[in-house]
């Protein structure tokens, strides 16, 4: 049975598209266009980090809480 899509130009799951080893920047790029990648990049390193400092602040607060609820149990007076 042959594929419904038989266009060569079509590119299936088992092609791979080679990209350029190093992609070249356009020298006609204008500083508008640039400034709005480098925006993008930073805002996109930034969140990562973010999200990255939230999870392990998490992470430490889940481990210290024992010791926590050990400190605030201990204050109470009895009775």
């Amino acid at each position: 049975m042959s594929a419904p899509f038989s266009d060569p130009g079509i590119p299936v799951l088992t092609e791979r598209h080679e990209a350029p080893a190093q992609a070249a920047v356009p020298e006609a790029a204008s500083d508008t266009v640039l400034r709005a990648l480098l925006q993008a990049e930073l805002e996109q390193a930034i969140e990562q980090a973010a999200a990255q400092a939230a999870a392990d602040m998490r992470a430490r607060l889940e481990a210290e809480l024992p010791a926590i609820v050990d400190r605030a149990l201990r204050r109470l007076r009895p009775g």
